[in-house]
């Protein structure tokens, strides 16, 4: 299971992550996200990732996507931010060697 808060400011849209990022849960997450690019905003998204536990392949997939396009991630732990780390390096390979800052953000 996974529940996702959405948190907008006026600066920024945060999704928060609590449970396991796997399944079908990858889908709704991937919704959620296409929601927020489709009504046209342009503000800074951020991923916490601070009270997820498991990500599957397909979550990891998902989450290399956001990353490259534009969205930060964040995390607690050294699984999650391990994770974070490697899904930033990979985006930023995925954004064929633009200038990004696509950097796994610890708190």
């Amino acid at each position: 299971m996974l529940r996702i808060t959405i948190d907008e400011k006026p600066d920024r849209i945060g999704f928060r992550l609590e449970g396991k990022l796997m399944g079908n849960w990858v889908q709704e997450l991937e919704r959620c996200w296409f929601s927020i690019r489709n009504y046209g905003s342009a503000k800074q998204l951020f991923v916490d990732l601070s009270s997820v536990s498991f990500v599957d392949d397909k979550g990891k997939a998902l989450l290399t996507r956001m990353a490259s396009q534009g969205a930060k991630l964040r995390a607690k732990g050294l699984l999650m931010t391990s994770l974070a780390k490697e899904i930033a390096g990979r985006s930023t390979v995925a954004a064929e060697g633009r200038s990004t800052s696509l950097n796994a953000v610890k708190s």
